[in-house]
């Protein structure tokens, strides 16, 4: 089966465009959350990522996003970043995260943040 190419170039323009949103939001998160600024963290989040346990996150790749509704309507995306992560012990870390966030008055709004599972497959604890 062949796609003609104005198809593709639509596909091609939805995906960027998808991430473009999520990739705005949470560069601004990352950068309030490392500042503390709960000023700016109101607009855009209802949690923070607390520099003081949980590190500094200065740069982050989108590894893919997974949209959802739920039953009154509520759209949700589930965003998976991988970010270097500067612990408060100055150590530096590769982290994979998954990001929840919901769509507030047209907007996207970070819920949360959790580890990524890991991969199937992949030992779940390490072996001695």
């Amino acid at each position: 089966m062949r796609i003609g190419l104005p198809l593709l170039v639509s596909v091609i323009a939805c995906t960027a465009c998808s991430t473009a949103a999520e990739q705005s939001t949470l560069s601004q998160f990352f950068a309030a959350s490392r500042l503390r600024d709960t000023t700016a963290l109101k607009n855009i989040a209802t949690i923070v990522f607390e520099p003081g346990t949980e590190g500094i996150i200065a740069s982050f790749e989108i590894t893919s996003v997974v949209r959802s509704r739920n039953d009154r309507g509520l759209e949700s995306e589930a965003v998976s970043i991988s970010a270097p992560v500067r612990l408060p012990s100055g150590q530096r870390t590769q982290k994979d995260l998954v990001v929840t966030m919901q769509r507030d008055d047209g907007r996207w709004i970070v819920t949360g943040i959790t580890d990524a599972p890991p991969p199937p497959g992949s030992p779940s604890t390490p072996r001695p």
